[in-house]
């Protein structure tokens, strides 16, 4: 089976924030062959503890964790590194990695300036 890729988003209790980061999730899956499923930190489903079991059901033999956040802090720090140690140990024939977050792209950079230039302010 292709790897399974988990696009990690933090969560919200706000509806379009959950339909926005699951669309983005589906535009991802529109431009790749692997498994691509979607996963939150907190304050909304599925988890990472609900999806990685998924991933791996499905028979995935590696899991790919990449951060759909902007830099790191915490979650990108500590929890999900230990979150998933907790699946390696679980799954040791599974091979997890985790990928790196957005942070100072200059892609980004791009963009921004764009959003900038539709607030009515061009830069």
């Amino acid at each position: 089976m292709p790897r399974a890729i988990v696009v990690l988003g933090h969560g919200s209790r706000a509806e379009t924030a959950t339909r926005q980061f699951l669309q983005l999730v589906d535009l991802i899956r529109q431009r790749t062959a692997d498994v691509v499923l979607p996963a939150f930190m907190e304050l909304a489903e599925p988890t990472l503890e609900q999806t990685v079991p998924e991933a791996i059901a499905k028979g995935a033999d590696e899991v790919v964790v990449v951060p759909c956040f902007l830099f790191v802090g915490r979650h990108i720090e500590r929890d999900v590194p230990a979150k998933l140690r907790a699946f390696a140990e679980e799954h040791p024939a599974v091979r997890f990695s985790f990928g790196s977050p957005l942070g100072p792209d200059p892609r980004l950079v791009d963009i921004l300036l764009e959003r900038i230039g539709e607030a009515g302010c061009p830069a």
